[in-house]
């Protein structure tokens, strides 16, 4: 979200979970909230959606092999093909490979790879490392099942709720953002999680920008975990009134808005449920991100909506267009295009719901969590939905 959130007609960000025209006049709605702790608790059937989270975890990198080892001084207790094997972090890292819809692995000191269905973990409380050979490397703690879809293999970490939100707040603030807007942060994480509307079919969300960015769980004393316990159970609801219910809202957010956020129907996505309001964003106003792109020389036309620009930066680039704030920037600078001219805007992200940088600054400012998260979604109310950390 940012959000990065991609656009769906059920959810945000993402990317992030960005605006039209910077100057337009703001919508002004009057918002009602509960800013304490003591807010009212959602209905016990509610508390199965908040207990943990199932996430898909680096598909991006679409990656045939994986390794595997637990964290310093702890050990894990592997399920593979109905037998258990316990693999301390001192043996060495074990080789997941993809290999026509199963899986081969080559557990430490074993003389021949053993294929399987999946590679699971069960305890939710295991330490361990992932990484994409070459790539990337993360730790993560809670559950672990890995399998294959063809020949490219699917991670996916059990956690606990709170620390989904914690990993989420670390990888999805901007540098030196306040406690208040990263406690800001954590609430609209939160409720993104507690809502669930996700399109996957294996598990809850994944860790890219089409739902929230996640990465390794911060350090307990963390400004990013702080903020998460001290908003433990927080999350947004907004009035359905056809249905005459309070619903989590799937809080979307972006980096930065040029200015106002936007409406979802400005950024071409029909919805139902929560209006997303255009609010006015000082901090953007002030210090709009400003970019440049050359025109693409194979590309038909520019993107009109959100989905025409995650499209579009699918094939070429995520950073090919930022956001949909559009303007013919008449630049003759050919360096990179065959064709005069290009596309300019102001902003990066679909520019719904929560500023980043704007709240970084409400935050500088004095605003506290609950302020910045009325100012940017309008008609919405804190209320607990747990009063103890998982």
């Amino acid at each position: 979200m940012r959000g990065r959130v991609e656009m769906s007609t059920k959810m945000p960000q993402k990317h992030s979970l960005t605006t039209a025209a910077a100057l337009a006049v703001v919508v002004c709605v009057c918002c009602v909230w509960r800013t304490t702790p003591s807010a009212q608790t959602t209905h016990p059937s509610d508390l199965q959606f908040i207990r943990s989270v199932r996430i898909g975890v680096l598909s991006l990198f679409h990656p045939k092999e994986l390794l595997l080892c637990a964290a310093d001084g702890s050990s894990l207790a592997i399920e593979l093909n109905g037998q258990n094997r316990v693999v301390r972090s001192d043996a060495g890292a074990i080789a997941i490979r993809a290999a026509d819809s199963a899986i081969e692995v080559q557990f430490p000191l074993d003389s021949a790879p053993i294929s399987g269905t999946s590679l699971r973990i069960h305890s939710d409380s295991a330490s361990f490392w992932l990484e994409v050979p070459g790539k990337l490397r993360r730790q993560y703690s809670g559950t672990l099942e890995i399998r294959a879809r063809g020949q490219i293999l699917e991670a996916i970490v059990g956690m606990p709720l709170e620390v989904a939100v914690a990993s989420v707040v670390q990888a999805e603030s901007p540098p030196g953002a306040g406690m208040e807007a990263l406690k800001a942060q954590a609430v609209a994480a939160r409720s993104f999680f507690v809502a669930k509307q996700s399109s996957h079919r294996d598990f809850d969300f994944c860790d890219t920008t089409h739902c929230q960015f996640l990465r390794s769980p911060p350090a307990f004393k963390s400004p990013a975990a702080e903020a998460t316990r001290a908003t433990t159970g927080l999350i947004l609801t907004w009035r359905d009134a056809d249905r005459e219910l309070d619903r989590p809202l799937a809080a979307m957010y972006a980096r930065s808005c040029g200015g106002r956020t936007r409406t979802l129907r400005e950024i071409g996505v029909k919805s139902s449920g929560y209006p997303y309001y255009a609010v006015g964003c000082s901090y953007c106003r002030r210090h709009p991100e400003i970019w440049q792109r050359p025109i693409v020389p194979d590309a038909e036309s520019d993107p009109q909506t959100e989905r025409d620009r995650l499209a579009f930066n699918r094939i070429h680039g995520w950073g090919a267009i930022p956001s949909l704030t559009l303007a013919e920037s008449g630049s003759t600078d050919s360096a990179h295009d065959r064709r005069p001219g290009g596309l300019a805007g102001r902003g990066i992200g679909h520019g719904i719901g929560m500023c980043q940088l704007g709240a970084a600054d409400m935050a500088r400012r004095g605003f506290g969590f609950a302020q910045i998260l009325a100012h940017y979604y309008p008609n919405t109310r804190l209320e607990t939905v747990s009063k103890s950390t998982p």
